[in-house]
């Protein structure tokens, strides 16, 4: 099963990361919008006192290049809303992505020590947990889901140039197959560390919700 959803993972993969700034998703230089610069007009004195049609040519010049609009911004990936629901005794512990947030660059290997002794994640380990997000398009027009990859935002990868702490790859209870959706889902599973390795050898994600349901 997880085998044809990591091939459909690849398929479905129209993603462009995660898109928002943060120490597990920096922005480069290279993406950066810069911010537009006014152009300054300089009164340069001529010899001639006749050549003002040349001076009104510049000067228009001047303005076109100054009115050309700014580069578009580069796109933001959609965050899943707030889950605000009332916390009642023996119900999951309410998580959000930044208690799975390691830092991870995209296409890394995961190593152990990636995990600090002090980190959330140590603490949540077994524990079962609930958290928002969206299902991956590798499953759109599907019905009876079982298993599916979870992710942080609309803009995050599953596979290369993804990064395996911002998505977790979630086990449906065997009576729980549900149809795919494209809007923000509430999932509640026991939280396991089982790191897979994609096909190019680098860690596609290190996650796993078991025995879950959406909520």
């Amino acid at each position: 099963m997880r085998i044809a959803i990591f091939l459909l993972a690849i398929v479905g993969a129209g993603f462009t990361g995660c898109g928002r700034p943060s120490a597990a998703s920096p922005i480069k230089a290279s993406t950066a919008v810069a911010e537009p610069t006014a152009t300054k007009l300089e009164n340069t004195p001529t010899k001639n006192p006749e050549s003002t049609e040349h001076q009104n040519g510049a000067g228009a010049e001047h303005a076109s290049v100054a009115a050309e609009p700014a580069p578009a911004p580069t796109p933001v990936g959609q965050r899943p809303p707030a889950d605000r629901t009332v916390t009642r005794p023996g119900d999951a512990e309410k998580i959000t992505w930044e208690d799975l947030n390691l830092g991870m660059q995209a296409d890394v290997v995961f190593r152990p020590f990636m995990i600090g002794d002090d980190h959330r994640v140590k603490e949540l380990e077994g524990k079962r947990i609930s958290i928002v997000g969206y299902m991956h398009g590798g499953q759109a027009g599907q019905r009876g889901i079982k298993e599916f990859i979870l992710l942080k935002n609309t803009q995050c990868k599953f596979g290369p140039g993804g990064q395996a702490d911002h998505l977790a790859d979630i086990k449906l209870k065997p009576e729980a197959g549900v149809p795919y959706s494209p809007s923000p889902i509430k999932v509640e599973g026991t939280l396991k560390l089982e790191p897979f390795e994609g096909p190019d050898g680098n860690t596609w994600s290190i996650y796993r919700l078991e025995s879950a349901q959406i909520r």
